[in-house]
């Protein structure tokens, strides 16, 4: 088949490293890989930034104006227009096939709007955060005005999973547009090894008799690591002699230090950004992230509500066993007593009992890991870029282009 020109539309990019701009690197380097022609639209800031790694992307760049994105607050007719006219001038200089943009607003709603009038095929991809549990998440009215009126525009809208594609349809959204692509897992990077495993505990101070409970996520109200300490305060009070850690690997680690107190010996904090050496791709998620999954015994998240979640899926492809909430976004991925165990939010005392079966049923952990391992094959790459490619090449035939 030809290969195709693709755009994705990115608010946010590397060098940061959330869930969605981890995802749409990796989407871009494999579609890139694929034969197609990939150029990643983003913020000229960013690509500013970008820039000054000094990697060797597989992937070309293109920058968005920054401002193009503020004026949706203050002149809303007037910001739609602006960014109609900065669309068509990326269009006409290269001559997109297709065109995807990632995070319901502003990205989404700009392109939805420009496909009305330009005729020129495009998706939508929701990450998550941006539409579970829109009407009470307490966006301003201007995001859920522009969400709710622009988005039924778009060609079609992508969904991580089947409860967010029921947000997406309570939106207005039709349900012929709705795709359901989840997110993947390079499985190959989550293959341990007894060295790699005492390596890494020894370059982060964690015995090697110590049993180590992992929780990837930002430092967010969203994750309630509140809850968390709180329970793994409870499972070393119960048994002081015990050798337990907790290590929290995500952005703004650090803001959780002041919260620690007595558990400061216990809980390790860890920033992981991208690593790279100059003029090479950066490895996401990346490799110190990795080596931490690999020297865990058992992957922990206290989240109140999840899109889908990335570290869920590295978690089972790790072969960990999951201890995590009962919540959107996570029971649609985890079944109970199969890869993990499910604990109802915001609850100490029940996130504390199911971390302890984990330290002390051998068998428990045996099994889950198991099946975690087998669910986390799943999502592989190859499966999901086909995924978008079938869906590219059938929007892209579907509408006339200028």
């Amino acid at each position: 088949m030809n290969p195709l020109r693709i755009a994705i539309l990115a608010p946010t990019f590397l060098p940061k490293c959330s869930g969605a701009e981890v995802f749409h690197h990796n989407l871009a380097s494999r579609l890139a890989a694929n034969g197609h022609h990939v150029t990643v639209v983003a913020p000229r800031s960013r690509l500013r930034q970008l820039r000054a790694q000094g990697w060797n992307l597989p992937y070309e760049l293109a920058a968005y104006p920054d401002k193009r994105w503020n004026w949706l607050k203050r002149h809303r007719r007037f910001a739609f227009w602006l960014n109609r006219r900065a669309l068509s001038a990326l269009q006409r200089k290269h001559r997109f096939d297709v065109w995807h943009a990632f995070v319901l607003y502003p990205a989404g709603v700009v392109l939805a709007d420009w496909q009305r009038s330009s005729g020129i095929p495009g998706v939508v991809r929701a990450v998550g955060d941006d539409v579970s549990g829109l009407p009470s998440r307490g966006h301003e009215a201007h995001v859920t005005g522009a969400i709710r009126e622009k988005l039924p525009l778009a060609d079609c809208l992508v969904a991580l999973s089947r409860e967010m594609a029921d947000e997406l349809a309570a939106l207005g959204i039709a349900r012929d547009k709705i795709r359901i692509v989840p997110n993947a897992v390079d499985a190959v990077r989550f293959t341990a090894s007894p060295e790699r495993r005492a390596a890494v505990r020894s370059a982060f101070g964690l015995p090697e008799s110590a049993f180590v409970f992992l929780c990837v996520a930002r430092n967010h109200p969203q994750k309630d690591f509140a809850t968390l300490l709180a329970a793994f305060r409870a499972l070393c009070a119960e048994a002081p002699e015990r050798e337990l850690r907790l290590v929290i690997a995500g952005r703004d680690a650090e803001g959780l230090r002041a919260q620690l107190g007595d558990l400061a010996g216990r809980v390790i904090l860890c920033e992981c950004g991208a690593e790279s050496a100059a003029q090479q791709v950066p490895s996401m998620p990346p490799d110190k992230l990795v080596g931490l999954y690999l020297a865990a015994d058992a992957f922990v998240l206290s989240s109140l509500l999840e899109g889908f979640s990335s570290a869920i899926i590295e978690a089972m492809a790790a072969a960990l066993p999951l201890v995590v909430t009962d919540v959107p976004g996570i029971r649609g991925v985890v079944t109970d007593n199969r890869e993990g165990l499910l604990v109802p939010p915001r609850s100490p005392a029940a996130l504390a009992a199911a971390m302890r079966r984990m330290v002390e049923d051998a068998t428990l952990r045996t099994r889950l890991s198991s099946a975690a391992r087998e669910t986390a094959a799943r999502y592989s790459w190859p499966t999901v870029v086909a995924e978008y490619e079938n869906l590219y090449r059938e929007l892209s035939t579907s509408r006339s282009r200028p």
